[in-house]
C-alpha cells in the first residue's frame, strides 16, 4: 500500500485511538466490511502484526469515517480491494 494512504489523518487518528498501526486498522476494516484481505510479507514482525487485529473492533462511526475516504478509483484514495493497484 502506498505510504501516503497510510498517512491519511483519519486513519492515523483511528490507529492512535485503538493503539494499532494504520495497516491493522485497514485490515480490521476489511474484515468488518466482509472482505477477505490477502496480505503478503516475509517479515516476521509484520506477519505477527497482521494477526493482531482480532482483539478490537471499529465502531460503526469509525467504519463510516473510513468508508467516506474511498473515492472508488485507482490511483486515488480507495480502500476497496477491487481498486487496489
Amino acid at each position: 500500500m502506498r505510504a501516503e494512504r497510510l498517512s491519511e489523518p483519519i486513519l492515523q487518528d483511528l490507529a492512535t485511538q485503538n493503539y494499532k498501526t494504520p495497516t491493522q486498522i485497514l485490515l480490521r476494516w476489511s474484515l468488518q466490511k466482509g472482505f477477505c484481505p490477502v496480505v503478503e510479507s516475509d517479515n516476521e514482525d509484520r506477519i505477527e502484526e497482521n494477526f493482531q487485529i482480532f482483539d478490537f473492533e471499529l465502531s460503526a462511526i469509525d467504519v463510516a469515517r473510513l468508508d467516506a475516504l474511498d473515492m472508488g478509483k485507482k490511483g486515488a484514495c480507495s480502500w476497496n480491494p477491487v481498486d487496489c493497484d
